[in-house]
């Protein structure tokens, strides 16, 4: 592969080691033109209401399988919506459901 790193290299591992099934997930969809044009059409009927905001935001979200457990500034914990909440294992680690 010339002009780039591989995913084969041997630093690769170390690289990614930080980097979770969400990191790889967002960088797909950033690259997924289906995906982008969907947010940009939902940002669209957004802008045109603005009181669809959470509709249209949970619609998106559903259409492609999203979940924001990580949202506590904007949302209580014990406020129930369609986004999934995350839980704790035994061992105290957060997992999403």
């Amino acid at each position: 592969m010339s002009g780039g790193s591989s995913w084969r290299s041997p630093n690769a591992a170390e690289r990614y080691a930080l980097h979770d099934y969400a990191d790889f997930a967002q960088e797909f969809l950033q690259r997924n033109p289906d995906y982008l044009r969907d947010h940009a059409e939902t940002q669209i009927r957004i802008a045109e209401n603005p009181a669809s905001t959470q509709m249209e935001g949970e619609g998106l979200a559903g259409r492609w399988g999203l979940s924001f457990p990580h949202l506590a500034a904007c949302r209580s914990p014990h406020q129930s919506g369609a986004l999934v909440a995350a839980r704790r294992s035994r061992r105290g680690r957060v997992r999403n459901r």
